[in-house]
């Protein structure tokens, strides 16, 4: 084959370019740690290592909103333990308040004390987040959800939970309705307590339950008092916020035994003989905290016939149905809290697996392409004498 002068060289530098461009190949993976650096490199490799890293993404994403869902549950666990101790507050003012030797001006100072508690616990309940969202007002993030003040509050959220996406099937709960806390704290059932007054002359007993027996919410949350004046019977209405008693009406009597007294949806049956002037008080409970302790409030500034007592008792039970309320959703936000710590383990024993996925489809073995790399170095060196050496061979060397 004749060899020419313009193949010598050609084929030279073909050879060097090639040992050239492994040599960088082999720098570039000592560089970067990595063996794949092209999908030409190793197909397989290449394409389950974009799947692996997209997983390890998707991974990386739950672990953040892990961290989101703990700090909006930590702050709900925080709402609820302060919304627990006023609760708790309330309930010992309360038993104070029923030691039976206090003045009127002692009931006016524990009231102001509970005005002030009833603030600081609508205060909580529209707390918001970092973010400026309502943390009880279910998926209406942006309206308050309690609004109005003392003897007039009222829910404008909604009874959707919001929830934040923490695992592949796990949808965690991050915020509460107001409703479930603040205003689902007891049933009505049994939530109607007479009380016979302090002064009353006869030996009369009374009984009320609601007429229908399923209420509306025109006749709950409220405080009556019942009078026999002789003939008939009055009843008036004690409503927190309202500084005069409300005269109600109409007012249905049917003479007994026993008198049946039906009035706003309620039926009082009164056994025995009432004495002139004799009266009831009525306290019917709702299933909001907010309007029960305005009654409460309201009774201590307002004692009806049978005295504080009436109230004190009323304030009690009703303040031990919201506490256990409290606790029932704590212990949720707690078990919650459990379940984010262990999905964070599992997330992090995830992370490290798929790591170990990626090295081994797509890490060098610096021991390997450290020796490819110096024997490539000898090659090229090889080649750039080699060629040297031939092309410097010509005829023209041996003329004389």
């Amino acid at each position: 084959m004749r060899v020419s002068s313009n193949m010598i060289y050609d084929r030279g530098v073909s050879s060097m370019q090639s040992l050239w461009s492994s040599a960088l190949h082999a720098h570039q993976e000592i560089s970067t740690s990595r063996r794949v650096l092209t999908p030409a490199d190793d197909p397989i490799a290449a394409a389950r290592a974009l799947d692996v890293s997209q997983s390890r993404s998707i991974n990386s994403q739950f672990r953040t909103n892990q961290d989101y869902s703990s700090d909006h549950l930590n702050l709900l666990e925080n709402r609820l333990a302060g919304i627990g101790d006023i609760l708790q507050y309330v309930r010992d003012r309360a038993v104070s308040a029923g030691d039976g030797v206090l003045d009127q001006e002692e009931l006016d100072f524990i009231a102001t004390d509970m005005r002030s508690q009833f603030d600081s616990l609508l205060s909580l309940a529209n707390t918001r987040d970092a973010a400026g969202d309502f943390l009880f007002s279910g998926y209406r993030a942006d309206v308050q959800p309690f609004q109005g003040s003392y003897g007039n509050v009222h829910y404008e959220g909604d009874q959707g939970t919001r929830t934040m996406q923490v695992s592949s099937t796990r949808f965690m709960p991050v915020s509460l309705p107001g409703s479930d806390v603040f205003d689902n704290t007891r049933t009505l059932e049994g939530s109607i307590n007479t009380f016979a007054g302090k002064s009353n002359s006869g030996g009369a007993t009374a009984t009320t339950v609601f007429d229908p027996a399923q209420p509306d919410a025109a006749n709950i949350g409220r405080r009556y008092e019942v009078r026999f004046n002789g003939t008939g019977y009055d009843v008036t209405e004690y409503q927190p916020g309202n500084a005069s008693p409300v005269t109600v009406t109409p007012v249905t009597v049917t003479p007994g035994p026993p008198d049946t007294v039906e009035f706003n949806g309620l039926k009082m049956e009164v056994s025995g003989t009432p004495g002139s002037g004799d009266a009831f008080d009525v306290f019917v409970a709702s299933k909001d905290v907010f309007a029960n302790m305005a009654i409460f409030i309201d009774t201590l500034e307002r004692p009806g016939s049978s005295g504080v007592i009436s109230g004190v008792q009323f304030a009690i039970g009703n303040v031990d149905a919201a506490l256990n309320t409290t606790l029932r959703v704590r212990a949720q936000v707690g078990s919650q809290m459990t379940e984010l710590e262990q999905l964070d383990n599992l997330t992090s024993n995830m992370d490290l697996q798929y790591a170990k996925t990626l090295s081994r489809l797509q890490d060098c073995d610096y021991a390997e392409v450290m020796s490819r790399l110096t024997q490539l170095q000898t090659n090229l060196e090889a080649a750039q004498l080699s060629f040297m050496k031939v092309s410097g061979l010509s005829l023209f060397n041996f003329l004389q």
